[in-house]
């Protein structure tokens, strides 16, 4: 089996990217990636002791915007010394700085929950901390609710802090590796938009340079994934797919990449072939 769309504490999930490579290897899934949220910590550590019999591909996902919409590309098999690389890393960490402060900030003024020194050092440790970690201390305070219900009354309130999917895109592409638009149909919690809108959005990632669609996906039942399949084909895009597993933090499990529960190979992913041919 297959997860080409995994996080682990480097960024927004709840395990150790070393338990995360566990977890794969404990499941069946034999060709995956680590995805985590504007930084590769966790893919480069966990890069040289993958067990013997999985392949596995650095990637990374860019939160990022194009004109007023927001969206995720992931990047695999990229060569993280590029300069362009480096640049638009460099940009997707300050900027998911600056998000934190804001929110920190927002907490105070806002909600009247100012977060201790140590607090905001625990935050500041995390290579990608975001809202989940935010979460996690308010929770630990008392503050009644799921996660998901302590995020959407805390910190949900449009910070849009993101470097350009053009750069992402470019980026990507320019250090030798694969970019593709992650849930293009929407990600957890979102409204899954209709065909027109999709193609639109699609017409203008395609213009930046993007070369494959996240098809397969936990939250996709088969008609989308299906519609998704055709257009990846019918516009010359890479068939990719992930479960976005978070660990505890999301109810998505490893190999998970529809909502059929059916299991997805790598040979049901273009994708594959061409990263195996670049042999990175």
């Amino acid at each position: 089996m297959v997860d080409m769309h995994l996080h682990t504490n480097a960024s927004d999930g709840s395990y150790s990217p070393e338990e995360v490579v566990r977890r794969v290897q404990a499941s069946g899934v034999r060709v995956f990636s680590l995805t985590d949220h504007d930084t590769v910590a966790g893919a480069t550590r966990v890069a040289d002791m993958i067990p013997k019999g999985m392949e596995f591909y650095r990637g990374i996902e860019f939160s990022c915007k194009s004109g007023t919409i927001k969206c995720h590309i992931l990047g695999y098999s990229y060569d993280e010394t590029h300069p362009a690389f480096v640049e638009a890393l460099t940009e997707a960490e300050a900027k998911r700085e600056a998000k934190l402060a804001i929110r920190i900030e927002h907490l105070k003024e806002v909600n009247g929950i100012e977060l201790t020194a140590n607090e905001i050092g625990e935050l500041e440790a995390i290579p990608a901390a975001g809202k989940p970690h935010i979460a996690n201390i308010l929770m630990r305070r008392g503050i009644p609710g799921t996660r998901t219900e302590v995020i959407n009354r805390y910190l949900e309130f449009g910070v849009d802090n993101r470097i350009p999917a053009a750069q992402a895109i470019r980026a990507i592409r320019r250090s030798g590796g694969i970019a593709v638009w992650a849930h293009p149909l929407g990600g957890e919690n979102e409204k899954h938009m209709g065909r027109a809108e999709l193609e639109s959005r699609l017409d203008i990632l395609q213009t930046l340079g993007i070369q494959g669609l996240e098809c397969y996906y936990s939250r996709y039942d088969e008609a989308e994934i299906s519609m998704l399949i055709e257009m990846a084909r019918e516009r010359g895009l890479l068939v990719s797919g992930g479960s976005d597993f978070h660990g505890k933090n999301k109810n998505v499990s490893i190999g998970e990449l529809n909502t059929a529960g059916k299991p997805v190979y790598d040979s049901d992913l273009s994708l594959i072939e061409v990263l195996r041919k670049l042999g990175k």
